[in-house]
């Protein structure tokens, strides 16, 4: 029998808990238990407080053994095998949409959104869970946030403008997306003075948050993920006592635009004059016209967004000027 080992596990800092392997695996935290404890096809290492936690090989390894095992194959006769031969069974016969998200780009990608889409709409969750999971093991987080959730968020919301997807629907992908970005965002740990993220108080739209703070970690930069609809005082707070470099804000929504802007305007105030403010979303440009001498940098596209993340995960300081009540 092959169990893991601590060489094949790749950088220490991949290390998933057990609720994203199972956002990405479609697997139930007892079977992955069960498959570990039986046959050693995977070998987590323990996190401070006993908890386990998995490296992106063995998510993969376990992806490959679910699909083997799904086709008919019995775990006890599958688990000895290498990744090399379980690849080459999960190929015999594989269904087209578990190889979409392995293979080229372009067209392809456009071909694995409207899959997902496709599998969205007859509510079939199980597929859905593993075409994200194939894409984010075959592309990595950065390619994956970029070709697939990305595309895939802007498609389902023209669809429901449309009519053509159901709330319902959009509910259960961004529940998905939700769970699965969250999980992958506590698979690093980093260290220095952090970003803090949340969106302003009346604002709940998150994926978009939940990517850009995936994309800071990628930058190498230290996230502090609040979460959606906090107010001014809570978000001042916790810059302040975690000596953040930056407090990034989503603002999406029009019709919230007043009540954003004044909370805005009271973090703009607040906060120290050390910690630079970003506003991005829809409505961002909006809300900081609104602000009286706004001194933070609205951030308009993703590329923009990545070239900041980029220069403050290399210790670049941006000046702004004074912000009002911290001259």
């Amino acid at each position: 029998m092959k169990t893991a080992t601590r060489r094949d596990r790749g950088p220490a800092h991949d290390a998933y808990p057990l609720r994203t392997v199972v956002a990405m695996t479609g697997l139930t935290p007892d079977l992955i238990r069960a498959w570990e404890k039986r046959y050693g096809v995977v070998a987590p290492i323990r996190g401070a407080r006993g908890a386990r936690l998995y490296s992106a090989a063995d998510i993969a390894h376990l992806r490959l053994l679910a699909r083997v095992v799904g086709a008919g194959r019995a775990i006890g006769d599958v688990a000895p095998l290498s990744p090399a031969e379980l690849q080459k069974l999960a190929a015999q016969g594989a269904p087209e949409e578990y190889e979409i998200a392995a293979r080229g780009t372009g067209a392809r990608r456009e071909e694995l959104v409207a899959r997902i889409l496709e599998r969205l709409e007859r509510f079939d969750y199980g597929a859905v869970t593993r075409l994200l999971g194939d894409a984010v093991v075959g592309l990595g987080v950065r390619s994956f946030l970029h070709e697939v959730v990305l595309p895939l968020v802007h498609r389902a919301g023209t669809r429901w403008a449309d009519g053509e997807l159901s709330i319902a629907e959009e509910h259960l992908l961004t529940g998905m997306l939700r769970n699965l970005l969250a999980g992958l965002l506590q698979g690093r740990t980093v260290y220095g003075r952090p970003i803090v993220l949340a969106t302003a108080a009346g604002e709940r739209h998150e994926i978009g948050l939940l990517v850009v703070a995936l994309l800071a970690r990628d930058a190498g930069a230290n996230v502090v993920y609040l979460g959606v609809d906090l107010p001014a005082v809570d978000i001042v707070t916790a810059a302040t006592r975690s000596h953040a470099r930056v407090v990034g804000l989503s603002v999406v929504l029009s019709k919230n635009r007043a009540h954003a802007t004044e909370e805005v305007a009271a973090i703009h105030t607040a906060l120290p004059a050390q910690c630079e403010l970003w506003l991005g979303g829809a409505d961002a440009g909006k809300v900081a016209a609104g602000v009286k001498a706004f001194r933070g940098l609205v951030l308009e596209t993703l590329e923009t967004t990545e070239t900041e993340l980029a220069r403050i995960a290399a210790g670049a300081s941006h000046t702004l000027g004074p912000r009002e009540g911290n001259e």
